[in-house]
């Protein structure tokens, strides 16, 4: 199901409802602000300890949500 801003409200109970049916939620985002581009190396590296990685991300000054999913599970 696809929800975005103009069927947000009209689908709120349909969300609320497999949120309290799921066994299991899992929530992905994806950000702006998150590389810096062509140079993604400066902010971004595969060597990074993770709080050298978050220090660097928290330089970023505008983070926005673009894309939000969520994907619930149940077993029946």
């Amino acid at each position: 199901m696809e929800i975005t801003r103009r069927n947000f409200k009209d689908s709120l109970d349909v969300i609320y409802q497999a949120i309290d049916e799921a066994e299991f939620l899992a929530i992905d985002g994806e950000f702006t602000g998150i590389s810096d581009g062509p140079t993604m190396g400066k902010l971004s590296n595969g060597l990074d300890m993770p709080a050298e990685r978050y220090a660097k991300l928290r330089q970023v000054k505008t983070i926005c949500t673009c894309t939000h999913t969520k994907c619930n599970w149940c077993k029946s």
